[in-house]
């Protein structure tokens, strides 16, 4: 028995055609991705940024450490005024909470 060819079934035009419509899509410009990024994600980016700077910063400042020291040199630094209490006190919890 002889079984002859119906067609050609080594040339497949629709998988050809598929490829060309693709590459053609791609050069138009369609099919192609694109990212926004909202105001929101923009200024929480921003808000990030300057955290991590104020990480960054040293927790001791030389200027006033100089200046403090002068004025108990000087004896002008004796009786701390309320405020500094308060800035002390406030220091002090804060280290506490965090434990």
């Amino acid at each position: 028995m002889v079984i002859d060819r119906i067609g050609n079934v080594n040339n497949i035009t629709g998988a050809d055609q598929i490829q060309n419509q693709k590459s053609k899509e791609i050069k138009k410009g369609i099919g192609e991705d694109t990212v926004s990024i909202s105001r929101e994600a923009q200024k929480a980016q921003e808000l990030s940024r300057a955290g991590e700077i104020v990480k960054s910063a040293a927790d001791i400042r030389p200027d006033r450490v100089k200046e403090v020291r002068e004025k108990l040199n000087r004896g002008d630094y004796d009786k701390p005024d309320n405020e500094l209490l308060e800035k002390v006190a406030e220091k002090i919890a804060q280290s506490l909470l965090r434990l």
